[in-house]
């Protein structure tokens, strides 16, 4: 389950995930390397969040991050 809010900060993004047991980590491979063949999603986050983290949650685990807005 993905929640989406606007906040004034910016953009809140929460991703659930049922299993518990399995940390989300970043990777030392390249996003355009041809080796990286899964996990660009948290890489993704990084580029556009000013970084994020995992909580537990009633179904598992949580992964929160805020992208903030441009100014005008």
């Amino acid at each position: 389950m993905v929640e989406v809010y606007v906040t004034s900060y910016g953009i809140a993004l929460n991703v659930h995930d049922p299993d518990p047991g399995v940390l989300p980590r970043r990777r030392a491979i390249p996003l355009d390397s041809a080796e990286a063949e899964g996990g660009r999603g948290l890489g993704l986050v990084d580029l556009l969040a000013p970084g994020w983290h995992v909580r537990c949650s009633a179904i598992g685990k949580q992964v929160r991050c805020r992208v903030p807005a441009e100014e005008p």
